[in-house]
């Protein structure tokens, strides 16, 4: 799931499909047309960090790769070193560290500062070795800061912020696309959509819920249209066409549906989604089971699903279906 979002954030930040040049381990190399790695550092929520300029090479030459990578006029620098399983226990990262340290030296055009870099050079060992200048990092703990138990209004139900970002990332939502979460409890889905510059527009049929998720939004300096709806008739009611529906629907026993079973909900969220959603655009959604996705006869073709594992006992499967 990881990789499939990496591949289509970088695709909605330029405009045109991100290529993956090699998947390595932990290492995922793509071809995403001069997209600044900061840019998509500052989008992505599964990965841990984004590199510019990434080389590749055997293990054997992990050093020489390091010490090829532009340091872009930085007058500092330090090197990385990180190991994946694939690299095998006889690989040295400190020494591909020294070795690189050295070579970059050695040219005369930058010191070593181990503390506060201007430059950090990445060198990732994985079954190949991967090395890059580190363009930014995926900022984790202001997700965890802003998880279901630290908002002013939780559920324990409430997806985490790291696969809901993840999520709207799936559905390749620009910057200032409207994208609507149309069970939107909590808000999760809608704060990271808003965090990423999307118009978040969403709905629910239990007013506390609107309620709540307005108080959430509120909290953390964002904004969103919110009404209490049906499902049935969130097109409308939010006055759609949307270029993503992202959300994840009540189907366990803690989740209210005004006395309706989730397969009738689900029922008629998919055709209200099939009316909501512009040509082309993506519904992105979290279910228990891949036989619950819509039946034929929907203008909709189902382009991935990735099993989410949420505990030992549980799993999730996030699925992306594109409008025809």
């Amino acid at each position: 799931m990881a990789v499939a979002e990496a591949v289509a954030a970088a695709s909605a930040l330029t405009g045109r499909d991100a290529i993956v040049v090699a998947r390595d381990g932990r290492a995922l190399v793509l071809d995403a047309g001069g997209l600044a790695a900061s840019a998509l550092a500052a989008r992505l929520g599964l990965a841990h960090a984004v590199m510019d300029g990434a080389v590749s090479g055997s293990l054997g030459r992990a050093v020489e790769l390091a010490a090829s990578v532009d340091l872009g006029g930085a007058r500092t620098f330090r090197v990385r070193a990180r190991h994946s399983e694939a690299a095998g226990a006889g690989v040295d990262g400190r020494a591909i560290e020294r070795g690189a340290g050295e070579a970059i030296l050695g040219r005369g055009t930058a010191r070593v500062d181990l503390f506060r870099p201007e430059a950090e050079v990445r060198v990732l060992l994985c079954a190949l070795a991967h090395a890059g200048l580190l363009g930014g990092r995926v900022d984790r703990p202001a997700m965890v800061a802003r998880a279901g138990g630290k908002r002013p209004f939780s559920l324990p139900v409430s997806i985490h912020p790291k696969y809901a970002r993840a999520m709207v990332n799936l559905s390749r939502a620009r910057p200032g696309a409207r994208v609507v979460d149309p069970f939107c409890g909590t808000g999760g889905i809608l704060i990271e959509a808003a965090l990423m510059g999307c118009e978040a527009v969403g709905s629910d049929l239990d007013q506390r819920m609107v309620a709540g998720t307005r108080t959430n939004l509120e909290h953390l300096g964002l904004r969103a249209r919110l009404t209490r709806s049906d499902v049935g008739g969130f097109p409308e009611a939010l006055h759609g066409p949307f270029d993503a529906v992202v959300t994840d629907p009540p189907y366990g026993k803690s989740t209210w549906t005004g006395g309706e079973g989730p397969g009738s909900v689900l029922a008629r969220f998919y055709d209200a989604a099939a009316r909501g959603l512009q040509p082309g655009g993506r519904l992105v959604l979290c279910l228990p089971d891949p036989r619950m996705l819509p039946r034929s006869g929907l203008p909709f073709s189902v382009e991935s699903v990735h099993p989410l594992r949420v505990h030992k006992s549980l799993t999730r499967h996030v699925a992306t279906l594109v409008r025809a």
